[in-house]
Parts: structure tokens; sequence; C-alpha cells
């Protein structure tokens, strides 16, 4: 009998832990679904003011603001190609108050290239949110250069070895178009690092460099005011924004060069959080005066969350790592 009602005893207290644990579980996820955000949310921009993602991340942290009653704050936090903001975020407290927009050389190209050296693990240290847009690289040229399509582009390019071609550094979107171009093609090109993409614009328009694979948006504007003349677009399939030029894939099969832009926040952000955040997110991206601003930027809504966002990055991880190792892409 004593047994028995030691057993019972343990039951009773067993259950009532149980319980109590799933109450006190029940409550956290309740707290963090009604009261986060009460107070400023500080969204960090791995790059200067006024460029693609700073403007991205502007137009949803000031949607996000009106939908959440409190402010989205953006912090620029530039440097080594996009990844010196995402080490700030990601050591933040993964308390939903400390976010970040980050790019595929951030979560992709720079996790392959500089590895250990990152300060940060693009597989365990990152919860990832939502992919805003994406936008393909364009390969462009100064109007000097004799060539119109892509094989008169290889062409040329063959007849006028160690061609330089404009870059905004190690492991930078446009870096990797040409060294996969090059690959591809069996060129030898040569990579010049500068600081931002228009700067390298102007010395195309000047004529300095002939040749660059820049952003979409960025050298789709010189291409419209006749300064540099389109050749390739970086998208699998024709752009919806330059329907007339053709892709890479159309001469090299199966060559793709997409940059991302999405919402990510430090792990082990609460699963609540990261279901809010993920929710409004999408919300934002679905709203159609949204998605005319980002056409206005060049640039098609993507809408990955969570998971499939998360695994968007691992097969970028996955597809560049042979390309970055034939090129011997090294850290600086």
């Amino acid at each position: 009998m004593k047994r028995l009602a030691v057993a019972l005893l343990v039951g009773a207290v067993a259950s009532s832990c149980a319980t109590a644990l799933a109450q006190t579980a029940w409550a956290q996820k309740a707290w963090a679904q009604d009261v986060w955000p009460s107070k400023t949310v500080t969204v960090v921009v791995p790059f200067a003011a006024g460029g693609n993602t700073d403007v991205l991340a502007r137009i949803f942290a000031e949607r996000m603001s009106h939908r959440l009653g409190q402010q989205f704050v953006i912090e620029n936090r530039a440097g080594a190609g996009g990844t010196t903001g995402i080490v700030y975020m990601s050591k933040a407290s993964a308390d939903g108050y400390t976010l970040a927009v980050a790019t595929t050389a951030a979560l992709a190209s720079n996790a392959v290239i500089m590895k250990d050296k990152l300060g940060y693990n693009a597989e365990k240290d990152i919860a990832y949110l939502y992919n805003m847009a994406t936008q393909p690289n364009l390969l462009v040229v100064h109007p000097s250069v004799p060539a119109k399509t892509l094989p008169e582009m290889i062409a040329w390019l063959k007849a006028n070895p160690r061609t330089p071609y404009a870059t905004s550094g190690i492991g930078s979107s446009q870096h990797i178009c040409g060294e996969m171009f090059a690959q591809e093609a069996g060129l030898e090109i040569v990579p010049v690092a500068y600081r931002a993409s228009n700067q390298q614009m102007q010395d195309l328009i000047s004529g300095q460099i002939k040749v660059a694979c820049d952003n979409f948006s960025t050298a789709w504007e010189q291409v419209k005011a006749g300064n540099a003349r389109a050749i390739a677009v970086g998208s699998p399939k024709r752009y919806s924004f330059s329907p007339d030029v053709p892709t890479f894939a159309e001469t090299l099969t199966g060559f793709e060069v997409l940059s991302a832009f999405g919402w990510v926040g430090p792990a082990g952000l609460d699963k609540a959080i990261v279901a809010k955040l993920i929710a409004e997110l999408t919300a934002v991206g679905q709203d159609p005066e949204i998605n005319k601003r980002l056409a206005a930027l060049g640039v098609e809504p993507s809408r990955l969350a969570g998971d499939a966002f998360a695994a968007y990055m691992r097969s970028e991880r996955q597809r560049l790592a042979p390309i970055v190792e034939k090129a011997g892409i090294k850290a600086p």
C-alpha cells in the first residue's frame, strides 16, 4: 500500500509539473505574440545608405512600423562586403529587437569564401525570416566595346586577355559573376575592386573600365541612359524588366547569378516572435503598393519565408562552393 501511495504521489507531482511547464510555455508564447514589439526594433543594414539593400529595408521597415505600432529603425553598418553588420546582428540578444537585412553575399558567397573568418556561421547563427526580393546581375560594357551579343563578347575577351572587370570586392555578386563567366566561357579576365557600384559605373561611363557585371538595377539605369550596352542577364529566364536582353544561360547552360535581399535575426529567436515576423513581413510583401515600389527599383518579389529561405541560401552555398574553389578565391 505504501508503494502504491508513493507511486500515486509521484505521478501526481509529475503530472502537476508537466501541467505547469505546459502552462509556462503557453504563457511565454502568448507573451511573445501579444507583447512583442514593445519598443523600437533596430534593423541593421550592412551597406551604406542609398543602395538597393538600404532602400528595400526602409520600404519594408516603414510598413512594419505602421503595422506593429513600434518604430523599425534602420542602422547602417557597412563593411567587409556586407558581413560586418551581420556579425553585429548575429551576436545581439535574441529578443527580436535587433534584426538585419542580408544579401546573398553575406549568407552564401562570403560564407563559402571566408568560412571561419566570417565571424558567424550562416547555417547555425542566423534565423531566416523573409526574402523580400531578388535581382540578377547584368553584364554591361562601355559602348566602345564592339561586342553586341554574348558569343561576340566571349570572342572579344579571348582576343583581349586579362581584360579588367569591375567588382565591389571579394565575394560580391559582381566578383562571383565574373569568375563564373570566366570559368564557363574559358576566359582570363581580371577583377578590379571598387568600394561602391556608383564608382564602378562612373568609371564604366568614362571608359576607364570596359566591363562590369553589376546588379541589374544599377547597371540598367546606365543602359537606358545610353551610357552602357547590355550583353546578358544572370536570371534563369529573361528578366521581366528587360525582356529583350538574352540570359547568360541561352549561351552558357545553367548560368545563373542572382542577389537576394532578406530579413534575418540572431539564432535563438523565440518561435512565436519568428512566426509573427514572418506573418507580418509576408503581408507587407504581398501588398500591391509595396510591389509597385519594388518594381520601381528593378527587383522582383521573392517571398521565400522561414525554412524555405534558409534552404535556398543553403543551396546557394553548395552551388557556389566549387566555383569559389576553382577560382582560388581567398578571404583577405
